[in-house]
């Protein structure tokens, strides 16, 4: 078997680069290769010396410390350094995943959390988002792999702090296996580090990037957190794929870890202003029906009126604003739109500010 269409990726191929607007990003708006290494008070001649090796197979020591000193009680012997998030998932459900197997997640979801495994032959139980921020909906889940994407895209959602460690208590008595997803830890609502429920010991593994938060995805650098006898498999797997991260990669981002304190704050200000803005006029927008802001991360879940096809509805906007959406259909889930909220504030602004008068999309 072979996977499907990566829906949103064929769409974002399309057209993330001629955007005057991006909102169908799930990242930060880019920064320039000097801009990022002002970032972590790198040079160019620091980067000179580096020796075109390969790095080790399961990342640099430095490298590897540094992701580690995110979790509580991990090491750096549970952390596997990866060409971005997707190796990671892949690794992990190429180990966890049997033909048969129940994998359970929230829906709507990233299609590579659901998409890898159907192929591996599990079946996938779909939690709907409504009701899966509570944890007693998890309850009465009962599955082999639970895929816990938090926050969540596309809609933003989060766990609220009692019903999170409520949620961690279920899964420990359930002795069970949890993946997760935390692509957005570093953009919380309110600032610092957002919540994470990895813990090796229990069976609970992780994966993880700062690229998207932090306007690098060009880096490809992500991680697999897991216990020492399931990072060597992986690492043996892994070596079958891209084998090792590209050394430079492993240095800047090495730099952003230890420099994120300094510039992280000024990024989490950006997109909460954004999505204050956005918060502020989406009843002003054609034919929106409901948004309840993000908890977390830099996406949210538009709700469009009834009988509207999300992708005429992105396709038109686009064709006569230059503003750029997700349709919900790529997350097959029809009558809805992700939106971004890591483009730069004055292009956001503006993009908003067209779509406004773009009355006549139905």
């Amino acid at each position: 078997m072979e996977p499907r269409e990566f829906f949103i990726e064929d769409r974002l191929e399309r057209f993330r680069l001629e955007a005057f607007c991006n909102l169908g990003e799930s990242g930060l708006s880019h920064f320039t290769m000097e801009e990022m290494l002002l970032l972590c008070d790198l040079h160019w001649k620091d980067l000179s010396q580096i020796p075109m090796n390969d790095a080790p197979n399961q990342g640099s020591f430095a490298l590897r410390s540094a992701i580690a000193e995110l979790y509580p009680g991990v090491t750096e012997e549970e952390v596997l350094v990866t060409t971005g998030t997707g190796e990671a998932l892949y690794l992990a459900f190429q180990l966890l995943v049997r033909p048969n197997s129940k994998l359970a997640l929230v829906w709507p979801a990233f299609q590579a959390l659901y998409e890898i495994p159907q192929m591996l032959g599990a079946k996938i139980i779909k939690v709907p988002s409504e009701n899966a921020f509570l944890a007693s909906t998890w309850q009465l889940v009962d599955a082999d792999l639970y895929v816990i994407n938090h926050p969540h895209n596309p809609t933003g959602q989060t766990f609220p702090s009692l019903q999170w460690e409520q949620l961690l208590e279920q899964f420990r008595q359930k002795k069970k296996t949890v993946l997760f997803d935390e692509h957005y830890r570093f953009l919380p609502k309110g600032g610092g580090m957002g919540k994470t429920g990895v813990d090796p010991g229990n069976q609970f593994y992780g994966t993880g990037s700062f690229t998207k938060c932090f306007g690098v995805t060009g880096l490809r650098v992500g991680w697999l957190i897991a216990e020492k006898k399931f990072i060597k498999r992986a690492r043996s797997f892994k070596d079958y794929l891209t084998h090792t991260v590209n050394p430079i990669s492993e240095r800047i981002a090495l730099g952003l870890l230890q420099k994120k304190d300094r510039f992280l704050p000024v990024i989490q200000k950006r997109v909460q202003n954004n999505i204050d803005h956005f918060t502020s006029v989406w009843r002003d927008l054609p034919n929106i029906l409901s948004f309840t802001p993000p908890e977390g991360g830099l996406v949210g879940w538009v709700k469009l009126q009834t009988g509207i096809l999300s992708e005429t509805y992105a396709d038109k906007l686009y064709l006569r604003t230059g503003v750029f959406v997700l349709p919900g259909s790529n997350f097959e889930m029809e009558g809805f739109l992700r939106i971004g909220f890591g483009e730069k504030e004055d292009v956001f602004r503006e993009g908003l500010s067209r779509w406004k008068e773009c009355t006549d999309l139905i």
